[in-house]
């Protein structure tokens, strides 16, 4: 693949694989509780936890690799397996995370009150509901892509779009009401297994290569 071709690929997988549209059901039952701007505050505190762990995973996969002595195609393989895997299950449904808002009590600012129910629910939420194992297996194997071609465009270009789905969960994030309520549960729920479809495909072509 060119740099082009693998630039999309990374964006397309990477997005599905974060799947902040299929998440946020979770999120509004994290916020249902909250004022609007202390909604705004946990939005941004989570998107900058996924923003930082996507760009550990992306710069540092190569020498995870090398740490454990993994070859590409023996990662390329397990990965493949475990997208399989992860897009069958959003297409049927399975392992739908079932939350409740927490407690969030004694706390005056909405900043104040956003991280206090961010540190209750930074795990799982941030991870690994979105920064999950497809996903981090996602970004390790185009790290190595990167690697493999040494090119400085192609590594800033997956750190660019690194950024901008950050970005993009962010936006979901903040509009979780209004495009639950433009889209309806069924919407969501349609949308969601259309990105378990794109997993599962991407799955199987790492199988492929």
């Amino acid at each position: 693949m060119d740099e082009h071709q693998i630039l999309s690929t990374f964006a397309a997988s990477t997005f599905a694989l974060l799947n902040p549209l299929g998440m946020l059901p979770v999120f509004i039952g994290y916020t249902a509780g909250l004022a609007a701007g202390a909604q705004r505050w946990l939005a941004t505190l989570v998107s900058l936890t996924v923003l930082g762990l996507l760009l550990l995973f992306l710069l540092t996969g190569l020498s995870i690799l090398n740490f454990f002595g993994i070859s590409l195609d023996a990662f390329r393989m397990a990965g493949g397996i475990l997208l399989l895997l992860i897009g069958i299950r959003i297409v049927t449904g399975e392992g739908a995370a079932q939350t409740k808002p927490p407690e969030a009590q004694g706390r005056t600012t909405e900043f104040a009150l956003a991280e206090s129910v961010y540190r209750q629910i930074v795990i799982p939420f941030a991870m690994p509901l979105l920064v999950g194992p497809g996903a981090i297996a996602n970004l390790i194997l185009y790290s190595v892509e990167a690697q493999k071609h040494k090119s400085a465009s192609l590594s800033l270009g997956l750190i660019g779009i690194t950024v901008g789905l950050a970005g993009v969960t962010l936006a979901i994030l903040l509009s979780g009401h209004f495009l639950r309520r433009l889209l309806g549960e069924i919407g969501l729920g349609l949308l969601t297994r259309v990105l378990g479809l794109l997993v599962a495909a991407i799955g199987m072509q790492f199988l492929i290569t």
